[in-house]
């Protein structure tokens, strides 16, 4: 199986010859953690610089407002950052496709026979796509903090990991899709 080379999807066979096929969906930070911080330094110097002027002329409230306003900035940064890290592998094998999810507050794992399995995508306002696991009435979301595109890339590879395992005919499942 050949699949593109992503930053944010990541797929890789297992070595040991088995056949499991692991996807790694990363949430697409256009920043790490450490340029968002060089970034808040660089506008604090400049924040408190601006701010050195007035002070020098006596009007030390105005420094007291720019520190205030800096500490408001970089606590949003933070809620903003950590807001949007998120993380999931799925794991595709003979038997079963495994599910993981990871963000900042919790971590579940889902487990689910990969012969039943199928994917759903479900239409949204404004051109909206939503993934969706399906197996024998459950429903599980995957990919919610990705861009549409990439929910769709996600969507092929994982189709095309779990053809060779699905008791689904190719026809019903892209019928379902």
């Amino acid at each position: 199986m050949a699949w593109p080379e992503s930053q944010v999807i990541e797929t890789r066979e297992k070595k040991d010859g088995s056949g499991v096929v692991v996807i790694d969906v990363k949430a697409n930070l256009s920043m790490s953690l450490d340029r968002l911080a060089t970034v808040f330094l660089g506008l604090s110097a400049v924040t408190l610089l601006i701010a050195l002027g007035p002070l020098i002329l006596g009007l030390w409230p105005i420094l007291l407002v720019a520190v205030v306003h800096l500490l408001i900035v970089g606590w949003c940064l933070r809620l903003a950052w950590r807001g949007n890290w998120a993380r999931e592998r799925l794991t595709v094998g003979s038997k079963d496709l495994s599910v993981e999810h990871y963000d900042l507050r919790n971590r579940s794992q889902t487990h689910w026979p990969v012969a039943w399995v199928r994917i759903v995508q479900k239409s949204g306002s404004m051109g909206d796509i939503r993934l969706f696991l399906q197996c024998q009435g459950d429903r599980q979301e995957i990919g919610a903090f990705l861009p549409v595109t990439e929910r769709l890339e996600l969507a092929r590879i994982l189709k095309q990991s779990l053809r060779p395992h699905s008791a689904w005919s190719a026809g019903n499942q892209e019928q379902v899709s």
